[in-house]
């Protein structure tokens, strides 16, 4: 019995050809092979029927034909496969309108170079593509000229197209789907958040992918009354039938506890500052401000007051002028400049006012040294340097800032930002 269904499941997918030129009359029979018992076979025409992994571009062969490489998996091969086409125009090529759908392929050859692949001949090979989310449509929306189809391609599409839909193309060996899950393992899931609750200062997320997780095993208890007493809810208080009624039906709702890292960084000054600036900012700025705290961005935009002073560590992302001329003229009290700041929390506009300005650059400069100041600021680099790089990374600098407002009656739109008590060094 056993050996039979081990039989059965082995069994290639059988489908019917229409009758090629020189068969018998009827259709003619052939099997579509798992790609792994396809490889078993190398220099045999074989039949597949697999998902679109990877998709290649259309080049110019070192002949007159054009190519086009795929990359193609099933469920006995999931690290794929690959497949080479070869055709007198471009357009003959399988135009694959992304990756997960479905392709048919007959009468391909395996050959090995280094590694199996797939060739595709255009004297006797043919296809057909079939979009890969679950529909009730099955016909192809490409097919090649010598294509035929069979009476059973609807049923694999179907199998395969549901296959698919927990096994998406260009999964990370980390992603898993709640029906993969292990116990002790580290793992990263793509799901949805259903709910967020909160119990005795704990954070538990209610996750679903639609999967069904494993099956837990038990302990086996002797003692029959304590195996009928195991409680319906392991976890905490169940949740309200209002709640419950907002969950979907299918799949398992997973439970996933936090360990209040966002907490643990909250608390802590020096946690709260930006990763990126971490172990230490630079240091091309003073304060006056030394010992006050660590205020972020988005702190000061969610502030109970609209005025209010606060020391910040940011990029300077963008300035406005930024000639040399017009620097010039801020520090003689005739212009205003716009700094563009931002952190991790938020991006704001300050301004360094006409009277801030022989402050914020360290005294009265020359353009040249104006100019060697806000390259250093924005991250350009100088141009003695050889072999700058074509991007930039402005450096992380201690900033104190203040909010005032342009109008009494429209406080909160009327807000901005000013610099003060920051000089930049030399």
């Amino acid at each position: 019995m056993e050996e039979a269904a081990a039989r059965e499941r082995k069994r290639p997918r059988e489908g019917n050809a229409a009758p090629s030129a020189g068969a018998a009359a009827g259709k003619a029979q052939y099997v579509y092979l798992p790609v792994a018992d396809a490889l078993k076979a190398p220099g045999a025409r074989v039949f597949l029927f697999a998902v679109v992994s990877e998709i290649g571009a259309a080049v110019r062969s070192r002949g007159t034909d054009f190519t086009l490489t795929l990359r193609i998996v099933d469920q006995s091969r999931p690290a794929g496969i690959s497949v080479t086409f070869f055709a007198d125009n471009a357009a003959l090529l399988p135009c694959v309108k992304s990756s997960g759908d479905v392709i048919s392929l007959h009468n391909v050859v395996i050959t090995m170079h280094g590694e199996f692949f797939v060739t595709f001949n255009k004297k006797f090979s043919s296809f057909a593509l079939f979009e890969g989310k679950v529909s009730t449509e099955c016909s192809p929306y490409q097919t090649s000229t010598k294509y035929h189809g069979t009476i059973h391609d609807n049923e694999l599409l179907t199998q395969m197209r549901t296959w698919l839909a927990y096994n998406p193309p260009g999964l990370k060996d980390l992603e898993l789907q709640l029906r993969s899950l292990k116990s002790d393992t580290t793992f990263d899931l793509v799901c949805k958040v259903l709910h967020v609750y909160e119990n005795n200062g704990e954070w538990i997320f209610y996750v679903w992918d639609g999967t069904d997780t494993p099956a837990a095993e038990f302990q086996a208890i002797l003692d029959a009354e304590a195996v009928e007493s195991s409680p319906l809810h392991l976890e905490g208080a169940p949740l309200p039938r209002e709640v419950l009624c907002t969950m979907p039906c299918v799949g398992t709702v997973l439970r996933v506890f936090t360990n209040r890292m966002y907490d643990r960084r909250i608390a802590n000054q020096v946690h709260r500052q930006p990763m990126a600036s971490l172990p230490e900012a630079s240091n091309i700025a003073d304060v006056e401000y030394e010992a006050a705290g660590y205020t972020t961005l988005m702190e000061s935009l969610t502030h109970e007051q609209v005025t209010h002073k606060f020391k910040t560590l940011v990029r300077v992302v963008a300035a406005y002028p930024c000639r040399a001329s017009e620097l010039r003229l801020l520090l003689t009290g005739s212009y205003c400049l716009r700094l563009t700041l931002e952190d991790p929390t938020a991006r704001i506009h300050a301004y360094v006012h006409r009277d801030d300005g022989a402050k914020f650059f360290g005294g009265f400069l020359t353009a040249e040294a104006l100019i060697n100041k806000m390259k250093k600021l924005l991250g350009i680099p100088q141009d003695d340097e050889e072999g700058a790089p074509l991007t930039r990374n402005p450096p992380w600098i201690w900033c104190c800032l203040k909010s005032y407002r342009l109008d009494k009656n429209d406080p909160w739109g009327s807000r901005r930002y000013r610099i003060f008590g920051t000089e930049i060094r030399d």
